[in-house]
């Protein structure tokens, strides 16, 4: 089988599972509605949340199988071809233009933050779905079974009974798909406590909506007794449990009150169905809100940690890079004290002055690089005691270079590599150079070194680590480091730094 007729497969595939979801949603919106007074009237449409999941999941592709299903449904039914065959085209048209809109404001499908829930409510769901509501009423109207004046208060439920299954249904659907309801993501712990707040959830809502409406008459307050279990569930569970909590208590309610049972239906159909709505959009969207919330707050928590860590991971190789600093230094002294004393004594006082500097410097997460040149100056003029003439280095930048801010001893383990690598049989050469380039800072750290010399054998030391997470920590987004064979011979470490916005 071609690619082509792999990918026609599953199209089709798609399609087929699409439309067998949005027909059984379907099928249920219908076997809840109200009939008595009220004609066929949805206090929840499932299908059209159905429908919008799958087009924000898979695309246009699947709009046959969000169509046709809904033709399918209204086959047999007691009204005329002219409404179950136009109706649909509304609700389809209606999941068009709300997949555009929330792609338009970069909508995200796994619901990462309340500006998401906000989206899809309003922009994906109130307003898409207001306009099928009035088409289907108006529908109803060329079919003969509304008056024109009855029509707005058609128009309202339809569109609210829409929406309410976008908010609802949809939510679950992407994030299933996201899969956020997996056990092995969320624990066995969690998926334990999860089960045991859907149970309170259902058994709450169950336990106010399955009584007789007479009963309950003028306690239509006692409606919200499952709030608390939903926000348990979001504030423990997140954007997922909230989603699958508020499904499951919105389905009970709307199952109950289109059978005439719960606080709802103490007056007539109309205010019942108006009092559903109301309680399914309160409750959709502080559960959904709570939770985004609350995973809002995990994500920051998570990413303070791992910040931390990579904070102790710095100073850790600081710890690492500094001694062995110091140790450099002291064997190049220490070279000195047989051969030449008075050397050796100006290698100390050197050594003094740049420790007292380091240490000043150390204590700022920024300094002008001029400071940080000084440093490496001072470095190199030990290391050419050590090795005489044999050792030749530069060190310039430009006026603008040096006022640049950047991480303290950020390019000591640099230099000290080029040293290490470009000094051979007691002759070599270090170079460095910085300026800024289009506002960012260059710094090139160049070393003369022998032929085969392969910079990705020790690009990854203790020292060039630190380099690497230093940048990482300090320094912004597009900053880093890389070292390169120049084409004339020599070893080179650029460094690139971003300039702080």
């Amino acid at each position: 089988m071609t690619e082509k007729s792999k990918a026609a497969m599953r199209i089709v595939l798609e399609n087929a599972v699409v439309a067998l979801a949005v027909f059984v949603a379907a099928i249920f919106s219908k076997s809840i509605m109200p009939s008595e007074g009220t004609g066929e009237i949805p206090v929840l449409w499932p299908a059209a949340g159905v429908a919008l999941g799958a087009a924000l999941l898979l695309g246009w592709r699947v709009l046959p199988g969000i169509f046709l299903p809904f033709v399918a449904s209204g086959i047999g039914s007691e009204f005329p071809w002219m409404y179950w065959l136009l109706s649909p085209i509304g609700i389809c048209a209606a999941v068009i233009l709300s997949a555009k809109i929330l792609s338009i404001f970069q909508f995200d499908n796994r619901l990462a933050n309340p500006r998401d829930i906000f989206l899809l409510a309003g922009l994906g769901a109130l307003l898409p779905m207001g306009l099928a509501g009035f088409w289907t009423a108006n529908c109803l109207l060329l079919a003969g079974k509304t008056t024109a004046s009855g029509v707005g208060q058609l128009a309202l439920f339809f569109s609210a009974a829409y929406a309410g299954g976008a908010i609802v249904v949809t939510p679950a659907l992407l994030l299933g798909a996201s899969g956020r309801f997996r056990i092995g993501q969320i624990g066995l712990g969690g998926f334990t406590l999860g089960v045991v707040q859907l149970a309170a959830v259902i058994f709450s809502t169950w336990l106010v909506f399955s009584s007789d409406g007479e009963m309950q008459k003028g306690r239509s307050i006692a409606a919200y007794l499952p709030f608390p279990f939903v926000v348990w569930a979001a504030l423990s569970g997140g954007t997922g449990l909230a989603a699958l909590a508020v499904l499951a208590s919105t389905l009970v309610a709307a199952t109950f009150t289109g059978s005439g049972l719960g606080p709802f239906t103490s007056g007539t159909a109309v205010e019942a169905i108006l009092q559903l709505q109301a309680f399914i959009g309160i409750l959709a969207t502080s559960g959904l809100l709570i939770g985004a919330g609350t995973e809002a707050r995990r994500r920051e928590r998570v990413l303070r940690e791992e910040a931390a860590v990579r904070r102790a991971e710095l100073e850790r190789l600081k710890a690492q890079v500094n001694p062995h600093f110091l140790f450099n230094c002291l064997t190049a002294i220490q070279s000195l004290i047989r051969t030449d004393g008075r050397a050796a004594e100006e290698g100390l006082t050197s050594l003094s002055l740049l420790l007292r500097k380091s240490l000043d410097v150390a204590k700022h997460p920024l300094i002008p690089l001029g400071d940080e040149l000084e440093i490496i100056r001072e470095a190199l003029r030990l290391q050419k005691m050590r090795y005489e003439e044999g050792l030749e280095w530069s060190v310039v930048a430009d006026s603008e270079a040096e006022k640049f801010r950047v991480p303290p001893m950020l390019l000591q383990p640099l230099v000290e590599n080029a040293v290490k690598h470009g000094v051979r049989d007691g002759f070599g050469r270090v170079d460095v150079a910085a300026v800024v380039d289009r506002g960012d800072l260059i710094i090139k750290v160049r070393n003369t070194a022998p032929d085969g010399c392969d910079p990705a054998k020790w690009g990854e030391s203790v020292g060039l680590a630190s380099v690497r997470a230093r940048i990482d920590e300090s320094c912004p987004s597009g900053s880093g480091v890389e070292f390169t064979n120049t084409p004339d011979g020599w070893i080179q470490a650029l460094v690139q730094i971003k300039p702080v916005n």
